[in-house]
C-alpha cells in the first residue's frame, strides 16, 4: 500500500494511468500505431481523452517518479504540421529534387563473364543471361551464399540512379518525407523523429495500490472463507513472539485455527521467502501465497517450505484453496497444537459415536 507521502506525488490522471496498466495485468505497455497516432497497448481510451501528447507526459513523469522504466524499443518520424506518424518517405533526385527515378543495378554472371545492367536480365523466368541463356531464376536465390549450382550464381558489381525528368545520374538520392494526414512534404531537418519506448511497472508501483485484480480475487477467498466459518481481517497487523508487528494481505482465523495469506502481483521468489520469514515468528495453521502473476517456479519452491501457493492465472484456484485447506481434516500435529477444549469435544464425539 502507499504512504500519503507517495500518494501526494501522483496526480489524479497519473493515479489513473498506472492503476489503468495494473488493472490490465501488464507488467508493460508497448506502442502501436492506432490510426495516425503512436498509442501505447491498454491506454486507447486515454490517450482519446486526454491526446497523444498529454499521455506520453504522465508516462514520462511516472518514470521521473520511480513507478515506470522507459526501455527503448523504435523511433517514429513524426509529420510536423500535424503530428501525424503516417508519414511516407520518398527518393528524389538531389538536382532536380524529382521522384520519377529508377535504380540501375549492374550485375554480372560469373560462369560466363557476362556483365550487364539488370534490366537485360529479366524475363518471364526470372532472370535470363543475355549472353550464355543460362536461367538464373529469381534473383534472391541467385544472390544466395550458399547456391550450390555455380551456373545460377550471379554477382551484383554496383547500382546508381537515373533521373526521369533531367536526366542525372547519380548513386546516392535525397530523402523527402511525405505525411499522409495532411499531405506535407518535409525533409530530415524538418521532420520530428520521436523515441518511441516500452514502459514497464516498477517494483514500486507494485506499492502504489491494490489492482482491481488483487482486490477482486481477496474478496472472492474472504467470501468463502467465511462461509467456512472464518473471522477474516484484510491488511491486518499480527504481533510475533519477537514484538515485531508482521502485516498480512489478508488473516483468517477460527477455533484453533489461523490462515496466513500474503499477495505476489509479480510472481517473485522475494515475495515467497518474505512470507516464509514471518512465518516463522508466528504461529499458523497454513500459509498461503496468492500469486497474481502465475509463476509456476513458485508453486514448487512453496513446496519446499510447506507454503501453499496459488495462482491468480488459475481459475480453479478457490477450489484448489477448498481442497488443500478448508475441506481437508486435520492433520495429528494441528489437534495437538489446538486447546484443551477442542481436543476434548472431538474426544467427547468419539465416545458418543462408540456408545451409540
Amino acid at each position: 500500500m502507499s504512504s500519503k507521502t507517495e500518494a501526494i506525488k501522483i496526480s489524479p490522471n497519473e493515479e489513473r494511468l498506472l492503476n489503468t496498466i495494473m488493472n490490465l495485468g501488464l507488467r508493460e505497455v508497448k506502442p502501436k500505431k492506432n490510426d495516425n497516432i503512436i498509442v501505447y497497448n491498454g491506454l486507447e481510451e486515454i490517450t482519446k481523452e486526454l491526446g497523444s501528447g498529454e499521455t506520453k507526459k504522465l508516462l514520462r513523469s511516472l518514470v521521473s517518479k520511480g513507478y515506470l522504466e522507459e526501455k527503448s524499443f523504435d523511433s517514429e518520424i513524426i509529420c510536423p504540421n500535424c503530428e501525424s506518424a503516417r508519414v511516407l518517405s520518398r527518393y528524389n533526385c538531389p538536382h532536380c529534387e524529382s521522384i520519377n527515378i529508377h535504380k540501375v543495378q549492374l550485375l554480372e554472371h560469373p560462369i560466363c563473364g557476362y556483365i550487364g545492367n539488370r534490366i537485360d536480365f529479366e524475363a518471364d523466368d526470372g532472370l535470363v543471361c543475355p549472353k550464355c541463356k543460362t536461367i538464373i531464376g529469381s534473383f534472391a536465390e541467385a544472390r544466395k551464399e550458399n547456391q550450390e549450382n555455380k551456373s545460377k550464381i550471379i554477382r551484383m558489381i554496383g547500382s546508381s540512379y537515373i533521373c526521369e525528368k533531367c536526366g542525372s545520374k547519380f548513386e546516392k538520392p535525397t530523402i523527402s518525407h511525405i505525411c499522409e494526414q495532411c499531405s506535407k512534404t518535409f525533409t530530415y531537418r524538418e521532420a520530428n523523429y520521436e523515441k518511441i519506448p516500452i514502459y514497464e511497472l516498477t517494483e514500486k508501483a507494485n506499492g502504489f495500490a491494490p489492482t482491481e485484480l488483487e482486490t477482486d480475487k481477496l474478496k472472492q477467498i474472504e467470501k468463502q472463507l467465511i462461509e467456512k466459518g472464518y473471522s477474516v481481517e484484510m491488511n491486518a497487523l499480527i504481533r510475533g513472539r519477537s514484538g515485531v508487528d508482521q502485516r498480512f494481505s489478508l488473516v483468517a482465523k477460527r477455533v484453533g485455527d489461523t490462515l496466513l495469506l500474503d499477495v505476489s502481483n509479480w510472481g517473485k521468489q522475494n515475495d515467497l521467502i518474505s512470507l516464509l520469514g514471518k512465518r516463522t515468528d508466528l504461529e499458523a495453521k497454513s500459509v498461503i501465497l496468492l500469486d497474481l502473476a502465475g509463476n509456476p517456479d513458485l508453486e514448487a519452491l512453496g513446496k519446499a517450505y510447506n507454503i501453499i501457493v496459488l495462482s491468480g492465472k488459475d481459475e480453479g484456484y478457490l477450489e484448489k484453496l477448498s481442497i488443500n485447506l478448508l475441506d481437508a481434516p486435520p492433520k495429528e500435529d494441528d489437534k495437538k497444537r489446538r486447546p484443551f477444549s477442542w481436543r476434548g469435544k472431538e474426544n467427547k464425539k468419539q465416545e458418543n459415536n462408540q456408545i451409540s
